[in-house]
């Protein structure tokens, strides 16, 4: 059996070792030999973190103050399942440093994981009315190509519901052209090193189905970056001829006010492309179960308040046919 890397001398004086170092031995030494591939991305998301938000400071050094500033920022950022699953990687980090003498008090008791900021709940007005929605999608179409990589990314978003780290994240082997559907089960680190991240929460792993025309273009696509000579050893989609790397999300968002402003359309981000797709498909009358399966959300109760604003236009609408209906029955 291994030892755990720390002499007797260290646990003794109280480790000098980073939170970092020691996160990352206790994951090398306890999980990684033991856990799955997709597990282990979520330790290593864990440890991006703690290496952004900690950098060299001593695990010994770290009080529950600290420690609660650090969950604070990350609901700053992300949603609840994520940053719990981030404490949880903590607290039993902590409890095993706390049980070999590394540390003399477990800086994750009463902590608290806070609100979390939801940006899918903030729908606003960030979104695409049917008419509006057309005309990109058709002004979108013809430009998709390795010569407007922003175009297709638009395309797709708007197509898919994704958001732009999973359409960035997309790779080659995630198209099923047979079947026409696209597998989303990682993202693009874009806001770090420009390497793979877990979804956003573990329902966000799906497969869902996209419009034949899309297949077409992404086919299209991929042929002109082999006879481009486009390499990419991630084999990103996203990838066009003068460039190694996915066009920023400020790049595809410049696109986006472009098309708005040539159209004549109401300004959204890339992200309320997804608000477009999941409002257009509830005023077609998709289930909300559905649609929440496809939108990666954990729940359908997310999906409801998410777009509650398009349930009570729908419900509004709708409440002539209930009357008639129940006049009839």
């Amino acid at each position: 059996i291994t030892p755990f890397p720390y002499s007797c001398l260290e646990v003794m004086l109280g480790s000098t070792k980073s939170f970092v170092d020691y996160f990352t031995d206790w994951y090398e030494t306890y999980k990684m030999p033991t856990v799955a591939a997709s597990t282990r991305k979520n330790y290593e998301f864990t440890l991006d973190k703690l290496q952004r938000n900690f950098d060299n400071m001593r695990m010994s050094d770290i009080n529950r103050s600290a420690y609660q500033h650090f969950l604070n920022k990350l609901a700053d950022e992300y949603a609840y399942e994520t940053v719990a699953k981030i404490a949880g990687h903590c607290r039993s980090c902590a409890t095993d440093a706390l049980e070999d003498g590394v540390i003399t008090k477990n800086f994750t008791t009463r902590t608290k994981i806070p609100h979390c900021t939801d940006y899918e709940a903030e729908v606003g007005n960030n979104y695409l009315s049917y008419a509006d929605m057309v005309a990109l999608s058709e002004y979108t179409r013809p430009k998709a190509s390795i010569n407007n990589i922003s175009a297709a990314m638009v395309l797709t978003s708007l197509v898919s519901g994704a958001r732009y780290s999973e359409v960035a994240g997309l790779t080659w082997s995630d198209i099923d052209y047979k079947n026409k559907t696209i597998r989303i089960d990682k993202t693009l680190d874009y806001k770090g090193d420009m390497g793979f991240l877990p979804t956003k929460t573990r329902s966000s792993n799906r497969v869902i189905t996209v419009p034949d025309y899309l297949i077409k273009i992404l086919g299209t696509l991929h042929q002109d970056q082999v006879s481009a000579g486009v390499k990419n050893n991630m084999h990103l989609i996203f990838v066009g001829k003068n460039s190694s790397s996915v066009p920023s999300n400020n790049s595809v968002n410049k696109f986006l006010r472009t098309a708005h402003d040539r159209l004549g359309i109401k300004h959204i981000t890339f992200h309320g492309l997804r608000h477009t797709h999941a409002s257009y498909l509830l005023y077609k009358n998709v289930s909300i179960y559905v649609i929440s399966k496809r939108l990666g959300h954990s729940d359908v109760g997310i999906t409801q308040r998410v777009y509650t604003h398009v349930i009570d236009e729908l419900q509004h609408e709708q409440s002539d046919l209930i009357n008639e209906a129940l006049e009839n029955f």
